[in-house]
């Protein structure tokens, strides 16, 4: 009886551990630690990090970047396992009143000392960081040609943050779609380049590039800024250092959040759902093999107890002004002008604000009007429906090759940011027409499309 009653006890005990681990996983961790992979005790830990634009208004991407790699190196990561991409166009920017600096918060710590960049300008592009994965060294195309040397021991983390759209993320001058990260990641898995990856992405409509898409068995974990159909978010937008929003809401939750703790004793899983309650004007989502959410962060961030503290933690990214990713460069604009009590300034944001508004004008106006002759003859239901609803990426190869096509003879992302909003029209089209169809119409069909002149007139009629 007594030896009944104390295998009870034990069993009892068991079950209150395993709940607790379940329920909080900080307290759980050292628990889960013990059943040890093969590999953690033999692999390395490897980082990529890329700031995917370029462009003073954009100046949280940087900055969210040099970040990163400061708490990275903080928590131990080498210096030789960091690659990074960033165009370097910001913090010796003429615009910038602190010259060769770059701040993540207002009065936070310089985090452009100490950086070190990999591939800069033109080098940052998306078949430079597809290769970077791969460990193709010898398809680099600029930089210091430095690529993942990675087995199946290693760990990778990879952090993107930039501008995002249904199904695909932006480089300065071109675009990756869910199609083209999808097969690297599927190559790397193939090919035994990690025994884990965990992915973090920053971008309006994140979640589309894994959404239905990341399997389940690639030992792959990803967590996006937002869901497959809304913005992402910048902040310390409004700040008194007269500089455009500092970061992404995302983003800084997840760095201040590592920068404070103690990353042995926290799991992926804690650092999604606390990022996931602070980030709160996006809904930040997971993908992939949630086993790896169990993991101890420091197995990806580096696990290095002495060390300093980036910035300080006085002001919330939440609590602070936040403004939606697509608007920034206008409400920086307008927020200048609103401040500005020279008049010649004031005219010139002025002008600049109307520009901005007439280019969105533009792109929404030849939108429609692509939509209205790819459909001519559908009813004003369909066509409707074609402009407005946002889905997933279903038909990975035809989302491919639509956006490639729209890029090359429609809207020049690249050259206009705000077309991004509208690529969930373009996934769209390979929902309601085949691949065939859209190849042999849009090239015609786009040749009426004239942004830049039709904002000329526009302008030309409002100031002369």
């Amino acid at each position: 009886m007594g030896r009944s009653l104390l295998l009870f006890i034990f069993a009892l005990i068991a079950l209150t551990v395993a709940l607790e681990a379940r329920l909080y996983p900080r307290k759980g961790l050292a628990a889960g630690r013990q059943r040890k992979h093969k590999y953690q005790d033999e692999g390395e830990a490897f980082v990529v990090l890329v700031a995917g634009s370029n462009g003073w208004y954009n100046y949280r991407h940087q900055a969210d970047v040099a970040h990163a790699y400061h708490t990275l190196r903080n928590h131990g990561i080498p210096e030789e396992n960091i690659i990074t991409m960033m165009y370097d166009d910001v913090a010796n920017n003429q615009l910038n009143p602190y010259k060769g600096k770059l701040f993540n918060r207002p009065h936070g710590k310089d985090l452009y000392k100490g950086l070190k960049i990999d591939y800069k300008g033109s080098s940052v592009t998306p078949e430079n960081f597809l290769n970077v994965l791969k460990g193709n060294a010898s398809a680099i195309d600029g930089g210091n040609g430095r690529v993942l040397e990675t087995n199946e021991n290693d760990r990778v983390f990879v952090y993107f943050t930039d501008h995002g759209a249904v199904g695909m993320i932006s480089f300065p001058d071109g675009i990756l779609t869910v199609k083209q990260l999808n097969d690297a990641l599927v190559w790397m898995h193939k090919n035994k380049k990690y025994a884990q990856l965990a992915f973090y992405l920053e971008a309006c409509e994140s979640g589309s590039m894994f959404e239905n898409v990341l399997r389940n068995d690639m030992d792959i974990y990803a967590i996006s800024a937002a869901n497959g159909h809304e913005s992402s978010w910048g902040t310390f937008c409004e700040n008194d250092m007269n500089l455009p929003c500092l970061g992404d809401l995302f983003s800084v939750n997840w760095m201040t959040d590592s920068d404070g703790e103690d990353l042995k004793t926290e799991t992926l899983e804690f650092q999604y759902e606390l990022v996931k309650k602070e980030t709160n004007l996006s809904h930040v989502m997971q993908f992939g093999d949630k086993e790896i959410a169990k993991e101890a962060v420091a197995l990806f961030q580096g696990d290095k107890e002495d060390r300093e503290y980036i910035e300080d933690f006085g002001l919330s990214a939440s609590k602070s002004v936040n403004w939606p990713a697509r608007d920034i460069e206008l409400n920086h604009l307008i927020s200048q002008h609103r401040k500005s009590n020279d008049v010649t300034l004031s005219n010139k944001l002025e002008y600049k604000i109307n520009l901005v508004k007439e280019t969105r004008r533009a792109i929404k106006k030849s939108v429609h009007m692509i939509v209205e002759k790819l459909f001519e003859g559908e009813s004003e239901d369909l066509i409707s429906r074609v402009l407005t609803q946002t889905r997933p990426v279903l038909d990975l190869r035809c989302h491919h090759i639509a956006v490639h096509i729209f890029k090359k003879y429609c809207i020049n992302f690249n050259d206009y940011e705000y077309a991004m909003k509208y690529v969930k029209v373009i996934n769209n089209f390979c929902f309601y027409r085949g691949i065939d169809e859209i190849i042999l119409a849009l090239p015609d069909i786009c040749m009426d499309v004239d942004i830049d002149g039709e904002v000329t007139r526009r302008m030309e009629k409002e100031y002369l």
